[in-house]
């Protein structure tokens, strides 16, 4: 784990080879003062070893993609889930999709490379890319879920003949081969086929294709595609095209002020640091060794991680750098598609079935050192010359802290603020019409993630969402944020980053930040207070059910489980990703679809889970309910978890929920009950919907893309029933 205190940042730039294993290193063995951040676009970092076998249907997705929130949340390390557009190393600045910036004091990339489309005109818009994977993986599933049907047999182009484009080609044979479907596959190769590899691994490769019918053109370049047409030495018609040839680096690097080649790759030293940029490295296929290039191959990434570790460590010591030295001659295992294999090192060749089952025990040992998370180290102490922290006000974050990270904001403003948080008042002023009625809530807790941007999103949201639930319209906010103990440079930069987030959330929702407080504690934590405005004949009311009205539930239920699971190491990237997606879904749109269906009671449901809030209603309205259990929508993996025995710590809490119910006695010990009292963050509105127009409302929500649900009844008074059909 990371020491409590830190006092630089370094952020590593993409999931490949080189950072998963770095992070394993160094989560082991931290780097002194030091905060480590993970940027990735994806959860899911693919092992290229094991691509082929994933395509050809030999492996699932877990069984060849590192899992990247579950490895940092091991090495305490924060990890954001973006993509990085641009890079300004005068200022030391990384800018990401959101138009969120972050700061850094070291830097590494190991971003890989993408084809070079542009090179030839038509193929960017026509051609499937094999890079990035998590693109090709999806679009190859779509491609196999919805198989043209026709007389013909499909045909298939793969631009590219060496390693990549041969073992593509192969998987995919083998893919529709399982399925039965008709293929008509052809291999176009610049040159010879495996250019540069020795002749009978070659001839290995060429017998393999031919016998899966697969067609070779060597010497064959493409100059241009057209729509279902390529044009190499003379048209060939196609319905798939992959292209599996050339490299480029990221555009985004072009005005970085590094020094790059022509392609776009960094250049570095032997060291693995950028020649003009002390503080920044760079491995795999993202750099270029000056005088010493190498092919693009995921062994020197995989053997890079060492050096870039230890590099990272002198260099934050101020101490001289080593050079890394690539291997002369590396063992080169190419997958033939029917779990069959060929493989070289130096001019010794093998082939066959049991130098697929080497490879594949290789690949998955490989995988298995991020699946299998030793027990960490205890936390190291704070540095012995650490002042101890004041509590009061003296746990305030700094001003010069303050200042830098508000400076930039811009916050909405409203007619009736008189004084807001660009008049440095003591408190805000807001003159309240006549004729409207103040709506105000709080809410404030600790983060469950470490990315600032990430929590105050789901922060804002959260406090929102009672407004919604009340159908006011929010006016205004106050922000309570605490912060980690850090060097108060870092701490300047945690909140620039939350409260950039945060007012943007904000603004989206017709919402002025008024201002707020600060303060240092022992873990990231935000709330916001918030004023909204409404009619008194326009709220809705927890008190307002009646019997009769469909129960419709906005989101799926189980963020609290999951998010216990990921504490614990147990969740899974793709649980993760689909549950912070549901969390960032903003309740306003369902409000207004409530309120246009005649919707009287509503309430959010949060931290005393579905059940818990449930019964608030029925308790005001002085009616009961039948939830239908199994209509009760679920997010992907909680049912999974809580069969496992995961549950929250409030859940046990909201157990007390269930003792109102009648419960039917084979749902005693049923999974799904954890799941009605689990507490929810950023969860979804239920409302008691008149009957006759329960079914509109219903479509209107889906149709504005919410996970919306029919899940219950209001009945007249008696104990609550769940029923499990």
């Amino acid at each position: 784990m990371q020491p409590i205190a830190a006092k630089q940042d370094l952020v590593l730039v993409g999931g490949g080879h080189s950072h998963a294993l770095a992070l394993r290193m160094l989560a082991m063995d931290p780097l002194p003062n030091t905060r480590l951040t993970l940027i990735s676009p994806d959860s899911l970092s693919p092992y290229s070893g094991m691509l082929p076998g994933l395509i050809a249907g030999h492996y699932q997705v877990e069984d060849c993609h590192v899992d990247l929130p579950r490895l940092c949340q091991w090495a305490g390390v924060r990890f954001i889930r973006a993509r990085v557009v641009a890079l300004d190393t005068s200022i030391n600045q990384l800018t990401l999709d959101d138009d969120s910036t972050l700061d850094y004091d070291w830097l590494s990339l190991d971003i890989g490379s993408t084809p070079a489309l542009d090179e030839v005109p038509g193929a960017r818009q026509y051609a499937i890319p094999v890079k990035p994977v998590a693109g090709l993986r999806q679009r190859w599933q779509d491609t196999l879920d919805h198989w043209p049907a026709q007389d013909r047999p499909v045909r298939i182009s793969i631009v590219g003949g060496g390693a990549g484009g041969t073992e593509m080609a192969l998987a995919i044979g083998m893919a529709l081969t399982r399925r039965g479907l008709s293929k008509q596959i052809t291999l176009l190769c610049g040159s010879r086929l495996l250019h540069g590899y020795p002749e009978k691994l070659r001839k290995a490769m060429q017998h393999r294709l031919t016998t899966a019918g697969i067609e070779v053109r060597e010497n064959t370049r493409v100059t241009q595609v057209d729509d279902g047409i390529l044009h190499a030495t003379g048209e060939q018609p196609f319905d798939l095209l992959f292209w599996c040839t050339g490299a480029i680096g990221a555009q985004w690097l072009a005005d970085s002020g590094l020094a790059l080649t022509g392609k776009n790759f960094v250049r570095i030293n032997q060291s693995l640091q950028a020649i003009n940029q002390a503080n920044i490295f760079a491995t795999g296929d993202c750099a270029m060794i000056d005088n010493q290039p190498l092919p693009r191959a995921g062994v020197y990434a995989v053997r890079q991680a060492p050096s870039l570790v230890k590099n990272l460590r002198r260099a934050v010591d101020g101490q001289p750098l080593t050079q890394w030295k690539p291997q002369k001659h590396f063992l080169s295992l190419l997958a033939a598609g029917n779990r069959d294999a060929a493989g070289s090192r130096g001019m010794f060749t093998v082939q066959g079935p049991w130098v697929w089952r080497w490879k594949d025990r290789i690949d998955r040992s490989f995988m298995q050192q991020f699946e299998q998370l030793p027990d960490m180290p205890m936390p190291a102490p704070p540095p012995q010359d650490e002042i101890p922290r004041c509590a009061g006000c003296g746990a305030k974050v700094g001003s010069d802290a303050l200042q830098q990270a508000l400076s930039s904001l811009q916050p909405i403003n409203r007619d009736n603020i008189i004084a807001g948080i660009e008049a440095r008042e003591d408190a805000s002023v807001i003159r309240w019409p006549a004729g409207q009625l103040l709506v105000q809530s709080q809410d404030f807790f600790p983060a469950f993630i470490d990315e600032p941007a990430l929590f105050a999103r789901i922060s804002v949201l959260h406090s929102l969402s009672d407004i919604y639930a009340m159908n006011a319209t929010p006016h205004s906010a106050l922000a309570t944020v605490t912060l980690p103990v850090n060097h108060q440079v870092l701490q300047g930069r945690d909140l620039k980053r939350l409260m950039y987030a945060a007012v943007e959330q904000l603004n989206l929702a017709g919402c002025a930040l008024l201002g707020g407080h600060t303060l240092e504690g022992t873990q990231l934590a935000a709330g916001f207070a918030i004023n909204g405005s409404a009619r008194e004949e326009s709220l809705f009311h927890k008190g307002g059910a009646k019997p009769g009205d469909r129960l419709i539930l906005t989101k799926p239920v189980g963020t609290g489980i999951i998010l216990a699971a990921m504490m614990q190491l147990r969740s899974r990237a793709a649980a993760l990703d689909d549950t912070l997606t549901s969390m960032l879904i903003s309740n306003a749109s369902a409000a207004q679809i409530f309120a246009n269906y005649g919707v009287r009671s509503c309430t959010d449901v949060t931290g005393f889970g579905l059940l818990g809030h449930l019964q608030e209603i029925c308790r005001a309205s002085s009616c009961s309910a039948v939830l239908e259990c199994e209509t009760v929508p679920l997010l992907g993996g909680a049912l999974s978890l809580a069969e496992q025995g995961i549950s929250s710590t409030l859940k046990h809490a909201n157990d007390s929920a269930l003792t109102e119910c009648n419960i039917q006695p084979r749902l005693l010990h049923h999974p799904v009950l954890t799941l009605l009292t689990d507490p929810q963050t950023s969860g979804g509105l239920l409302a008691a919907v008149p009957a006759d127009q329960a079914d509109a409302c219903l479509l209107q929500l889906r149709a504005e893309g919410l996970p919306a649900t029919l899940i219950g009844t209001v009945v007249e008074a008696g104990p609550a029933r769940l029923e499990l059909h």
